[in-house]
C-alpha cells in the first residue's frame, strides 16, 4: 500500500498543491512553519478520518478561507483507492471513498494503516495517562472495527453518566434507574475494552522490547505494562461503580473506570517519565510507535504508512543510525520524513539502500531535489 497522488486545497498553508509520490522513502526539508507537517496531517487525515493534532476540522482550514479538500489515490492490492475529504466552514464533513460517501467512521478505519512519529509524541511519556490511552486506542481502532464502535458507545454514555451526577449531586445520593442503566451498559463495554487493551499491550510488549534493543544498542533493559484501572467481569465492574458511588456524586464525575486506564513505560524497572534522559524518552516513543507499526502490518496484512516528523532533533549519532537501520528495512513500506536541515538530512542519505526521493518545502510549495 502506498499514496500515489496527493491533492490539497486551502488546507492549512496551502493554497493549492498536487504532487505524486511512489512507494520507498519520501524526505521533506525545509525551515520550521513551512508546512511540512501540515503535509503529513493531510496524509493522517485521509486515514484515519481525522488530524493527527485532534483540531477542530474549522481549524484545518486556510486562513481567510471558508473550506478545505483534501483528496489522495492511494495503492492497496494493486488496485487504485480514491479519498476525497471536504469540510465547509458551519456545515458538515464529508469523506468519500471511491466516490461512495463513508457514513460509519469506524468501518473505514483501518483500511489504510497509519502509524506517525511527531516531537509532540512526547506527552506520551511526560503528560497524563489520557494521551496513553489515545496510544492505545488509535492502535487497537485501526483493526477492530467493534472496538471503535465500543469505545465510543462508552465514552457517551461516560457524558451522559457525568451529567446525571449533576443532577443527583443534591438528593439522596441513591441509585435510580437511570444510573443503573448506565452502570450495566457501561460494565458490559468494560469487560470488552479491557480485553481488546490487555490483548494489544500483551502481544505487542515483546517487539517494543526488541526495537528498544535495537535502539539503544542494548544497553538498557525495559518493559511496558498496561495498567488497567479495574480488572474483572461485568459483575465486578457494577461493584466498581456502586463502591465509588458517593466519590463521584462529591465530584459530580465518574471517577474510575476504562477512562483511567494507562501504560506505563519502565527502563531498568523505573518509569521513564521519572528518570529518562532525552534520547531515552525519544528511544521510548520510537520503539512504542514502530511496535505499533508491526502490529498493525501483523493484523491488517497491510505495510502501513509511515510518517516521521522532525525526528533526528536530539538524538545522539548512535541512536539516529540505529534507528535508520529499522526503518531501512523491507519490513517497512512507504516512508515520509520531515527535517529542518537539509545538510543533515544529506549526511544520512548514503546510509539508506532504499529508493528515496527529496523534496523541499517553502511556504505551502514543494519542489523535488536531489
Amino acid at each position: 500500500m502506498f499514496l500515489k497522488h496527493l491533492q490539497l486545497i486551502r488546507f492549512k498553508n496551502y493554497e493549492s498543491l498536487e504532487i505524486d509520490f511512489a512507494e520507498g522513502i519520501h524526505i521533506l526539508t525545509g525551515n520550521n512553519g513551512q508546512g511540512k507537517t501540515n503535509l503529513l496531517d493531510a496524509i493522517y487525515l485521509l486515514c484515519m478520518t481525522k488530524s493527527y493534532f485532534q483540531y477542530s476540522e474549522k481549524n484545518l482550514i486556510l486562513f481567510g478561507n471558508d473550506f478545505f479538500r483534501v483528496k489522495g489515490t492511494f495503492i492497496k492490492n494493486n488496485q487504485p483507492m480514491v479519498i476525497d475529504c471536504k469540510y465547509r466552514l458551519h456545515g458538515t464533513k464529508s469523506f468519500v471513498k471511491d466516490d461512495k460517501e463513508v457514513k460509519k467512521y469506524a468501518s473505514f478505519i483501518g483500511t489504510l494503516p497509519v502509524v506517525m512519529i511527531t516531537p509532540a509524541d512526547i506527552q506520551l511519556i511526560e503528560e497524563g495517562s489520557e494521551e496513553r490511552r489515545r496510544f492505545l486506542d488509535m492502535s487497537i481502532c485501526q483493526v477492530e472495527n467493534t472496538y471503535t464502535e465500543n469505545l465510543n458507545k462508552y465514552n457517551k454514555l461516560l457524558r451522559q453518566r457525568n451529567s446525571h451526577l449533576k443532577t443527583i449531586s443534591n438528593q439522596s445520593g441513591k441509585k435510580d434507574e437511570l444510573l443503573e442503566f448506565y452502570d450495566d451498559e457501561m460494565a458490559r463495554l468494560s469487560v470488552m475494552i479491557l480485553f481488546s487493551r490487555q490483548k494489544f499491550t500483551d502481544e505487542m510488549s515483546g517487539q517494543y522490547k526488541e526495537l528498544y534493543g535495537i535502539l539503544s544498542s542494548g544497553m538498557e533493559r525495559v518493559k511496558m505494562e498496561y495498567r488497567p484501572d479495574c480488572i474483572g467481569d461485568v459483575k465486578e465492574f457494577k461493584e466498581m461503580f456502586t463502591r465509588n458511588l458517593q466519590k463521584d456524586i462529591l465530584l459530580e464525575r465518574t471517577t474510575h473506570g476504562i477512562h483511567r486506564d494507562d501504560i506505563e513505560f519502565y527502563i531498568e524497572d523505573m518509569p521513564v517519565k521519572r528518570v529518562g534522559s532525552q534520547g531515552q524518552i525519544k528511544s521510548t516513543i520510537f520503539a512504542a510507535k514502530l511496535s505499533q507499526y508491526q502490529w498493525l502490518k501483523k493484523f491488517t496484512s497491510t505495510l502501513p504508512i509511515l510518517l516521521l516528523d522532525d525526528i533526528f532533533d536530539k538524538l545522539d549519532h548512535n541512536r539516529v543510525t540505529n534507528l535508520l537501520k529499522i526503518i531501512d528495512s523491507n519490513i517497512y513500506g512507504q516512508i515520509f520524513i520531515t527535517d529542518t536541515y537539509k545538510e543533515r538530512i544529506r549526511s544520512i542519505l548514503p546510509e539508506l539502500n532504499k529508493s528515496f526521493k527529496c523534496f523541499t518545502i517553502q511556504q505551502g510549495q514543494i519542489d523535488k531535489y536531489e
